[in-house]
């Protein structure tokens, strides 16, 4: 791993619990609002230190990772040349994820703490976060056609894995299906101005991916046939 990548990833990893450890101690009552329904007003109170819920899974997500990428590098029997370029483009998955756990996570610290409102009629809190996922899709959907076949990260079904051919067709389909769920994430974040656009998010993702593996069924198999 690049020195750069492996330094972006401590930090991510470890920065909610230090931020959080801040809020926690020094700025959130001892009782803050800990779940929120549909229409944005809070509908439990509870421990500020739930807030230490979700640092604590992205602290377990950047460890348990380390463990696997190390256990991938030493177990690893195929071209070294690909698995390096496997383990390169896992890294920047990861990193994206991470940044993506970390936008989450100081937003839902701003809730408890009650500095930004999901009521909000400017939406302006939850036009940030759905840009923030909305952009992460987009990236993501860039990457996946540069990868290499592999057991961990993208399409992975028995039609996409017989070649590399085949693999570049189902996972630059679902490259596409990615960044259209991210385009459609971002614009129903700023349309709607509320967590409405959850519902488009899910709704793109499944669609666009169910099309992409659909259609890269039909070419393989068309291409197997001639």
């Amino acid at each position: 791993m690049k020195i750069f990548k492996k330094i972006l990833l401590a930090v991510l990893t470890v920065l909610p619990i230090i931020y959080t450890t801040i809020a926690v101690l020094c700025f959130m009552p001892d009782t803050v609002a800990v779940h929120f329904g549909a229409d944005g007003s809070a509908d439990r109170m509870g421990s500020k230190y739930e807030a230490f819920i979700l640092p604590g899974i992205i602290l377990l997500i950047g460890v348990i990772y380390c463990v696997i990428r190390l256990i991938v590098k030493k177990t690893s029997t195929g071209e070294a040349d690909r698995t390096e370029r496997n383990l390169d483009v896992m890294d920047t998955v990861v990193i994206l994820t991470l940044v993506l756990l970390n936008a989450l996570d100081a937003f839902v610290l701003m809730l408890m703490n009650s500095a930004v409102s999901l009521r909000d009629p400017e939406g302006l809190a939850v036009s940030i976060l759905s840009t923030v996922i909305g952009v992460v899709f987009i990236l993501l959907g860039n990457i996946m056609p540069k990868t290499k076949r592999n057991s961990f990260i993208g399409l992975r079904m028995k039609f996409t894995m017989d070649t590399d051919e085949h693999w570049y067709i189902a996972n630059r389909a679902g490259g596409i299906a990615l960044m259209i769920s991210g385009v459609i994430t971002v614009a129903s974040g700023l349309i709607f101005r509320n967590i409405t656009y959850i519902f488009f998010m899910v709704c793109a993702l499944i669609i666009t991916l169910t099309v992409a593996t659909v259609y890269s069924y039909v070419i393989i198999k068309r291409e197997n046939n001639n």
